[in-house]
């Protein structure tokens, strides 16, 4: 059962990852004109 456990924990690592970073990038000013309007 061991053995897993360095898998699971860089499974983890790398979902917080992707998280954190569809975050960060959902954060940002909108370039698309359509959202840009529905924003004003």
């Amino acid at each position: 059962m061991n053995d897993y456990s360095s898998a699971i924990t860089i499974l983890i690592a790398v979902s917080a990852a992707l998280t954190i970073g569809v975050v960060f990038v959902l954060k940002q000013p909108t370039d698309l004109p359509i959202l840009k309007d529905k924003q004003d």
